[in-house]
């Protein structure tokens, strides 16, 4: 059998996914699952140890494999992806650091960088030694075959190939590609090809212009800490100066970025009012939510330009700037398309499924992909072998359920218990959605709270998604749009806003999930259950991590996360454990 894997192999959210014979994504997952190291920065997305087990057990009747990579030969091997984003920083935003001058966070940028630059020599070593395995596993000694993709049409090809279109426009927007931070394609009969814009070779970046909000607010972006300016955004209101410093640092101009001659001045201005270590938050609020409003004005820019340039019923869009769920939840409504789509992993990890596919397509030119969209839930699935030492050896009070467990767990929930709840294989991307999952009863008021200190232990200000049974849609939400990956957040109707207190935002709004018998059948009956006791089809759904850990990967982290947090109740499968 012939098996194509697909590695994202950017200096962040590294991943690997499989592709079987037929063209379909059996395997997808993020290495720092693996590895337990939230976001996974220089690291391998084929760790030895962990391609041998993912490798035995997904493609154990491998005769053939082909390795496809997220990044144009040669671009990747010549070109340090976070010294891109660094000199990105200095172009766009002209920091004109002086390297005998520079303050201590500039070293520490630079410091990054040089650990970037080990960390690509030391993953071109242990390619190499994974595909000798592999040869030596798999293939009867033949050699195994390393195929390399722009990075910004594997992006596309995430988008692309996992939606339910058969046609479409494509924008790809993220921190930096190969030549610049956007792209535009077209997509039709399964065949990508770039659109009539004419896109200018440019460290200009939506996603930098991000970075600096998030950084000047005292966040960290290598953390993944822009969902904080997200949470935050919401308590705030417009600054007029502001939003007239940060609108005129970023325009777009038929297509491109474009920056103002004054652009040091400007940035000058805006350096100087970034939040001193210590600080409190309160004071930036307005900087947040001023912030976010410019992002997604840009954002919607870029969006208009493909569609003057491009037109279509259908949108796909990728790329780390997708992740912005406040923005994504308004952009339908604002642009001229009819239907807007965005992958579950649209960031650099997911790009390891958009290259796999490519290079399946390559061998496979007719190939249709399906209309359907991609299952998220292709990562690992919890050992036996740990659930039987569980059993074992950890003296909780264990009880299975069978297929009461449904009805038991939402007993629970209706009691206002907090619930680890871990089902069949992971979620591939940044969030939970029903099979890694921390749960609670979003009709409590203080919910919000008591996850936020008890569970989570981050900041009060951070809210928490509803996961929604999809036929109650339109009851909860004002324009209601169907978000099977949580990607877009929408304004909760008012005659419901007291019943669900808990997923509420300041502002009124919700990133939700919207949930399916077909899409994942124990999720679905876990909520319908908990509607038959509370007449509310919606749970308060978050990842089942603490804050700066990855989601558990294993038996043995739900087990940590559950003991060493104020989760009340663990239910693995169908078993019910309680402290």
């Amino acid at each position: 059998m012939k098996y194509y894997i697909g590695l994202a192999t950017s200096f962040h959210d590294p991943a690997i996914a499989i592709v079987n014979q037929q063209g379909d994504v059996i395997f997808a997952e993020d290495a720092e699952r693996f590895l337990g190291y939230k976001r996974g920065l220089y690291c391998l997305p084929d760790n030895p140890y962990y391609i041998e087990e993912v490798l035995k057990t997904y493609c154990s009747d491998c005769t053939e494999l082909v390795i496809a990579k997220t990044w144009s030969k040669g671009r990747e091997k010549s070109t340090n992806i976070l010294e891109n984003v660094v000199l990105s920083i200095l172009e766009t935003f002209s920091f004109n650091i002086d390297v005998n001058t520079r303050d201590i966070k500039d070293q520490f940028y630079f410091a990054r960088a040089s650990q970037a630059a080990a960390g690509r020599t030391l993953s071109r070593f242990f390619e190499a030694s994974c595909r000798n395995f592999i040869v030596g596993n798999y293939r009867n000694k033949k050699p195994t075959e390393v195929r390399y993709f722009d990075h910004h049409l594997t992006h596309a090809a995430n988008a692309c190939f996992n939606s339910p279109f058969s046609e479409a426009s494509c924008l790809v927007v993220d921190g930096m590609g190969e030549k610049s931070s956007i792209d535009y394609f077209t997509y039709k009969d399964g065949k990508i090809t770039p659109a009539p814009i004419k896109v200018k070779r440019s460290f200009k970046s939506l996603g930098l212009f991000y970075t600096i909000i998030c950084e000047n607010l005292g966040f960290d972006p290598l953390k993944g800490e822009e969902w904080k300016v997200m949470g935050l955004a919401p308590y705030g209101k417009k600054d007029q100066k502001i939003y007239d410093l940060l609108r005129a640092s970023l325009q777009v101009k038929n297509g491109n970025f474009v920056v103002p001659k004054n652009l040091n001045a400007i940035m000058k201005e805006i350096k100087a009012m970034a939040r001193e270590p210590g600080e409190s938050i309160e004071a930036y609020k307005d900087f947040a939510y001023t912030g976010q409003l410019v992002f997604s004005e840009i954002f919607m820019d870029l969006i208009d330009a493909i569609y003057a340039h491009a037109p279509s019923k259908n949108l796909a869009i990728s790329g780390g700037c997708a992740l912005n769920s406040s923005f994504m939840g308004t952009a339908l409504a604002k642009s001229k398309f009819d239907n807007i789509f965005v992958p579950s992993a649209p960031a650099d990890d997911g790009n390891a499924i958009g290259a796999a596919l490519l290079c399946y397509q390559q061998d496979n030119p007719s190939w249709q992909p399906s209309t359907q969209i991609q299952s998220p839930y292709t990562g690992s699935e919890v050992k036996q072998k740990s659930l039987d030492k569980l059993h074992r050896y950890s003296h909780l009070k264990a009880t299975d359920y069978g297929e009461d467990v449904y009805k038991k767990t939402a007993e629970f929930l209706a009691e206002g218990k907090i619930i680890g709840w871990a089902q069949g294989r992971a979620e591939f991307g940044p969030r939970s959605l029903g099979n890694r999952s921390i749960l609670a009863n979003p009709c409590l008021v203080d919910i919000k709270d008591t996850v936020n200190a008890r569970v989570k232990f981050r900041e009060e200000f951070r809210p928490f998604a509803p996961s929604i049974l999809h036929e109650y849609g339109d009851e909860y939400f004002e324009d209601y749009q169907e978000s099977p990956y949580m990607e877009r957040t929408l304004v909760f109707k008012e005659a419901v806003r007291d019943k669900v207190p808990g997923v509420v935002h300041v502002d009124n709004t919700g990133r939700l999930q919207s949930v399916k018998k077909e899409w994942n059948a124990p999720y679905y009956k876990l909520i319908d259950s908990f509607r038959e006791i509370t007449g509310v089809p919606v749970l308060l759904n978050t990842s089942f991590n603490i804050m700066g850990k990855p989601i558990v990967h294993s038996v043995e982290d739900m087990l940590a996360v559950f003991l060493m947090s104020g989760i009340d109740v663990l239910v693995i499968n169908n078993t019910i454990y309680e402290k």
